[in-house]
Order: structure tokens, then sequence, then C-alpha cells
């Protein structure tokens, strides 16, 4: 296959016979296909393999299937792939979601243009629509600092694309919240992301409270906090800046707890 972008996109995946071929459908539908497509299936006890296989037999894109004996979670999956990519970028999505049709067309000419950027990331909504909204023609860009972080995860997963050079990597014994402390970490590293402001993917689970990892409110909480203290603890927080933040998370997190099951609970005894 001719490559017409040096990208390698990363899937982790995991039971997902229901959705993963969705997934791949919107890679194979970009303006521009990466040079590689490495799913790694983390143990699956369904059909997840042979559905990719069965995809990647009539595909137009280079699919390589790694297959962890283990189960390890997303950040080992995710490593697995990204230890072995060949491209200049890294662009990540997850086996529930999907992308627009020139996410890597849009995101790769941005970074292109900004070549001091190391990580960007775009708009999503939360959906498993495979059907998206007009583009502007020229989507406008912004910086997001380390401070635009800490007060919120601004990146999901499948809106990220990263240099290669990047040397971090997300964190093997982290299953919850690894995906911020990584985009923090890279961004006090290596300087501001890059923000495109469109929306390039669709993303099956809400921020929090969903039916997957985001549904686990306290050991999302828990993970976010410890993500905290790994950034204070490499100097790249102050100690009262950790302080503020924390009391911040917990803040949220309550109100989160909130939303999520007293309203519900409320309004089922009405």
């Amino acid at each position: 296959m001719t490559s017409n972008a040096n990208v390698s996109v990363v899937i982790p995946c995991f039971n997902s016979a229901t959705t993963i071929e969705r997934a791949l459908r919107s890679v194979e539908h970009q303006t521009i296909k990466p040079h590689e497509v490495l799913v790694v299936d983390d143990a699956s006890s369904d059909n997840t393999v042979s559905i990719i296989e069965q995809f990647a037999r009539t595909s137009s894109l280079d699919i390589r299937v790694i297959k962890q004996r283990v189960n390890g979670g997303p950040s080992v999956a995710r490593n697995a792939a990204w230890n072995v990519a060949t491209s200049e970028f890294i662009a990540f999505l997850d086996a529930d979601d999907q992308w627009h049709p020139q996410k890597l067309e849009l995101q790769l000419k941005a970074m292109l243009e900004n070549p001091t950027c190391v990580m960007s990331f775009h708009d999503h909504l939360f959906g498993s629509s495979e059907q998206f909204e007009l583009l502007p023609l020229a989507p406008i860009t912004s910086q997001a600092t380390l401070h635009n972080y800490l007060l919120r995860n601004r990146s999901a997963t499948p809106t990220v694309m990263l240099r290669a050079v990047v040397t971090e990597r997300f964190t093997n014994t982290k299953r919850y919240a690894e995906d911020y402390l990584l985009w923090m970490t890279i961004i006090a590293r290596h300087g501001n992301a890059m923000h495109i402001h469109a929306t390039l993917a669709h993303c099956s689970n809400p921020g929090y409270g969903g039916s997957g990892q985001s549904g686990k409110l306290w050991k999302m909480e828990r993970s976010e906090l410890s993500g905290f203290v790994s950034l204070w603890r490499s100097g790249a927080l102050s100690l009262p800046t950790l302080m503020a933040v924390s009391i911040w998370s917990i803040t949220k997190y309550l109100l989160r707890l909130f939303d999520t099951f007293l309203i519900p609970i409320r309004r089922r005894r009405l």
C-alpha cells in the first residue's frame, strides 16, 4: 500500500466485537490514509480478533494486530503499539469511537505547519453516530497550557496526535485517568498543546458516568489525584498548586457524584 500520511494509528481493544469494525471503518474513510494501523487486542475473550482480521483482508489499510496474552489495561495496550510504531506521528483511536473523514488530513496539516508543537488535539462530541457536521473551511487553533489542563482534561484520547519523538509513555500501572497524566506530563516537558477547534471525533462514552472506565468515578478521581502528586514530585507543580488543584478536583468529583447518582434517584421518586 502507498502511504499518504506519515501517521501510525494506535487502537487498543478489549472485547470490542460490536464496535471495532465501525472504528476501523472511520480510519478507512479518511481523506488521507495512515501509514499503518496498529490494533492491540488486550486478551479479549470474544471474537474481536477475528473481526479485525476479516476486515483487514479486504481493507486498503495496512492493519497489524498485536495480541496481548494477559489483559494489561489501556496503558499497556497503547504502549505496546506505540513502541513498535514506525511513523513520525502517532494518533490514538479507541475501539468504540470514530473519526471524521478529514481528521488525519486536518490535524496532520496543523502539526506540519507548527514544527515545534509535539501534541495537538481537537474537539469531539459524545455519541456513536458515523455522521459528522460540516467543518469550517479553515479551523482555528489556539494554545492549551498546563494550567488549562489542571482545571480539566481537555483531550479525549481519540483526539490526540503526537510526534513520535516524544519519549514519555502511558503509565503501565494506571488503568484510570492514564491519558490525563500523560498529556500533562508532555505539556510540562515540551510546551503547550495545540487545540484545533473542529469536531473531528465522536466518542461513545461521556467524560464521566459512562459504561466504560469513565463510569468508575472514585477510581477515576483517585487516579487523577495521584497524577497530580506525580507531577509535583517531578517538579512540574509547586506544593501550593498541588493543594489547589487537588481541592478543585475533589470538588468536581463531588459535583459529578451528585449529578450522576442523586439526581436520577430523585427523578425516579417523582
